[in-house]
C-alpha cells in the first residue's frame, strides 16, 4: 500500500501530455484524411496549449480531431485549428519531442526525484514519479525494494533504486507497455546515477524486438552487451538511452 501520493502539476508534465495528443492527431491526419507532410505548431497559453496544424496535401480538412478533443477534455489543450502558415513555420511532431520535451522532462524529473534517492539508499523504500494523459505527475512512495503502481497507461515514469540504475526485467516490461500506449519512456535513478530510455520517433515493432533483447541482456547480466547499448546510446532505432553511466561494471 502506498504511503505517499503527491500530485505534480507543472509545465513539463503538461508537455508530455501535449505530445501524446499531438502524436495521436498526427496518426489521425495521415490515416483518416490523407495528410502529407504534416506540420504542427504549439502555442503555450497560461494553463494549456493551442495547436496549429497544416498538411502539404490533404484529401479533406477535418471538422475535429478526436485526439485533440480528448486533450481539450483533459484541459491540456485549449484549442486547435488548421493554419496554412504552419506548413512553412511549423515543425514535424517528433521535433517537438526531441527539441523540447526530452530535455525538459529529463532535467525536471531527475531534479524532483534526486532528494528521494537518498531516502531509498538509506531505507530501501522506492519512490516513483509517473505522468498521465491529464498532464499531471504523481509522486508515489512504495515499499522496500519495490513499488506497486496503482494506475495504468502512464506516459512517462521514473523510479528510485537503492544502489544502481539498471532496469529489472519487470521494469522493462512496464516500459514496453508505456511505449505501446504511446508514452515517451521511463527509467531508473539512484543517488549516483540515472538511466532513462525515451523514444525519438514512433515506437515500432523493430524497437519492441530490440527492447526484448535488451531485457534479456539485463536478465542474464551480459555486461559486455549492456555496455554496447550504452556506447551506442540507443536500443533499436527510435529508443534513446540517456544516462551518466560511462560503462557498467560487474555487480
Amino acid at each position: 500500500m502506498s504511503k505517499q501520493f503527491v500530485e505534480v502539476d507543472e509545465r513539463w508534465t503538461h508537455l508530455i501530455a501535449v505530445f501524446y495528443y499531438v502524436e495521436g492527431a498526427l496518426y489521425e491526419l495521415v490515416e483518416d484524411f490523407g495528410c502529407v507532410n504534416p506540420r504542427m505548431r504549439v502555442r503555450n497559453d497560461a494553463s494549456a496549449s493551442f495547436i496549429e496544424y497544416c498538411c502539404e496535401k490533404i484529401s479533406e480538412k477535418p471538422g475535429e480531431l478526436v485526439s485533440l478533443e480528448e486533450g481539450k477534455e483533459n484541459e491540456v489543450i485549449s484549442g486547435y485549428e488548421y493554419s496554412d502558415d504552419t506548413c512553412s513555420m511549423g515543425e514535424d511532431p517528433y521535433t517537438l519531442l526531441n527539441k523540447k520535451v526530452v530535455k525538459e522532462v529529463l532535467s525536471k524529473s531527475i531534479e524532483l526525484l534526486t532528494p528521494y534517492t537518498h531516502i531509498t539508499s538509506q531505507t530501501g523504500i522506492e519512490y516513483l514519479l509517473t505522468v498521465l494523459s491529464n498532464g499531471r505527475g504523481y509522486l508515489i512512495e512504495g515499499e522496500e525494494n519495490k513499488i506497486v503502481v496503482p494506475m495504468s497507461k502512464a506516459l512517462f515514469s521514473l523510479h528510485t533504486h537503492p544502489n544502481n540504475c539498471l532496469l529489472s526485467p519487470h521494469d522493462v516490461r512496464s516500459l514496453s507497455n508505456t511505449l505501446m500506449y504511446r508514452g515517451i519512456g521511463g527509467g531508473v535513478i539512484s543517488r549516483d546515477c540515472y538511466l532513462v530510455l525515451i523514444r525519438s520517433g514512433p515506437f515500432t515493432e523493430e524497437d519492441l524486438m530490440n527492447l526484448v533483447k535488451f531485457r534479456e541482456a539485463l536478465r542474464r547480466m551480459r555486461i559486455d552487451e549492456l555496455n554496447d547499448y550504452i556506447g551506442r546510446g540507443s536500443v533499436g532505432t527510435n529508443l534513446r538511452i540517456h544516462t551518466n553511466y560511462l560503462h557498467i561494471r560487474r555487480l
